[in-house]
């Protein structure tokens, strides 16, 4: 019997620890509305799918996609997928505006945002990511941004297959975890 309540207090404890870990690198911004909408490039579509909401919701008046400029054998940029993307979900072309430098990292992205704010004459923005990743954009963009008049809020994508509750029940839970922590370290040690 003693064995049995020591086993379960010990997943009990591993649950809690793992379920923690997962919340801890979510965060989110109470919604405002914003002058920009921005949707990082990396991920798929999920992203893109909650700009568009919150576009049509009248949250900002524009929607800015980052360019990475990676095109993966494709003959244009994903920048070019994501605004079709956007405009089929309802978004006007007229509101859509990519940044003008190509960006491999979310501190680039940051950066790029940030001359594209300024000079625009941008005040306030939504950052619109994966969940997984909203801690460390938070922080990326809040650096970036600092000192700057720029307000900056993060917004995670919403029914997101990335929880706290149970992202350790995949394998690809496991390794977006580990390198988000990874990069989280990297990033509050300097590397950029």
């Amino acid at each position: 019997m003693g064995g049995l309540l020591i086993t379960l207090l010990v997943a009990t404890g591993l649950y809690l620890f793992l379920r923690a870990a997962g919340a801890f690198l979510i965060v989110a911004d109470p919604l405002k509305n914003v002058e920009a909408l921005v949707v990082l490039s990396g991920g798929d579509t999920d992203r893109m799918v909650e700009a568009a909401k919150l576009m049509r919701a009248g949250n900002a008046r524009v929607l800015v996609i980052t360019e990475t400029g990676e095109s993966q054998g494709e003959s244009s940029p994903p920048s070019a997928s994501l605004r079709l993307e956007a405009i089929r979900l309802g978004v006007s072309a007229d509101s859509i505006l990519v940044t003008g430098q190509p960006a491999s990292s979310t501190t680039e992205e940051a950066e790029a945002v940030l001359v594209l704010m300024e000079k625009r004459g941008y005040s306030s923005c939504i950052v619109v990511t994966d969940p997984f990743h909203s801690r460390r954009t938070r922080l990326v963009f809040r650096d970036t941004l600092h000192g700057r008049g720029i307000s900056v809020r993060i917004h995670p994508v919403t029914g997101h297959w990335y929880r706290s509750s149970d992202w350790f029940l995949s394998r690809e839970g496991w390794a977006i975890t580990i390198s988000e922590y990874a990069k989280l370290i990297g990033y509050v040690l300097g590397y950029r």
